[in-house]
C-alpha cells in the first residue's frame, strides 16, 4: 500500500486532529485547558509542520520560536513543564491514531520529520518554559527579600518607639507581611501536586 503525503493528511484531517487534541487535554489537564492552549498552540504546530513538511527545514526556525511562545503562555496560565511535554505529545498521538483508523500509512521520511519537529518543539518549549519559570523566581525571590526587609526595618522602627503603629511606617509593614503571606501561599499553591 503507498503511503500517504502527512503533510495532506494532515491538511485534510487538520480539524479532526485539533478536535482529538482538545479531548486529550480537556481530560488531564489541571488547570482546565484555556481556548488559546488549543486554539492557538495545536493549529499553529500542525501548520508549522505541514510546512516543514512540504519545504523542507525552515530556516528561520519557526516551530522552534512558536513552540517558546507556547511554552511561555502556558507557564503564565500555571501550567507544569509535564503539561507543556503532552501537548506535543497529544498531537503525535492524534495524527498516529488516525491514520492507522483511516489506514493511511506514512512514509518513513514524514514520520522523521515529525519526529524531528516533535523534539525541536519540546525542547524549545521545554526551554522557555524553564527559563520563564527561573526568572519568574528570580523575579519572586527578590520581592520576597525587599519583602522581607522593609518588614524588619519597619518592626526595628517601631519597637524602637520612635514611631507607632497606626501611622505610615505600621502600614509599610502591613504590607510587607501581606506581601510576604502572599508569596508564601503561592509557594504552597505551587507545590501542590497536579
Amino acid at each position: 500500500m503507498a503511503s500517504v503525503a502527512l503533510d495532506e493528511f494532515i491538511g485534510g484531517n487538520r480539524e479532526e486532529l485539533i478536535r482529538r487534541c482538545r479531548a486529550k487535554v480537556a481530560i488531564r489537564s489541571v488547570p482546565p485547558p484555556t481556548k488559546a492552549e488549543i486554539d492557538q498552540g495545536v493549529p499553529l504546530f500542525l501548520d508549522q509542520l505541514v510546512k516543514e513538511l512540504r519545504d523542507g527545514p525552515s530556516e528561520t526556525r519557526d516551530i522552534a520560536q512558536g513552540a517558546a511562545q507556547h511554552g511561555h503562555d502556558l507557564l503564565l496560565q500555571g501550567f507544569s513543564v509535564g503539561q507543556v511535554v503532552h501537548d506535543y505529545g497529544d498531537v503525535c498521538q492524534s495524527i498516529t491514531d488516525l491514520a492507522v483508523e483511516l489506514d493511511a500509512p506514512i512514509s518513513t521520511a514524514d514520520f522523521r520529520t515529525l519526529n524531528r519537529c516533535l523534539d525541536d518543539a519540546i525542547a524549545a518549549a521545554v526551554t522557555e518554559h524553564a527559563r520563564d519559570q527561573e526568572l519568574t523566581r528570580d523575579g519572586e525571590s527578590y520581592e520576597l527579600r525587599h519583602s522581607i526587609n522593609v518588614a524588619m526595618v519597619a518592626f526595628e522602627m517601631i519597637k524602637s518607639g520612635n514611631v507607632g503603629i497606626r501611622g505610615s511606617t505600621g502600614a509599610m509593614l502591613h504590607r510587607s507581611l501581606k506581601a510576604i503571606s502572599a508569596f508564601a501561599d503561592h509557594q504552597a499553591a505551587a507545590s501542590v501536586p497536579r
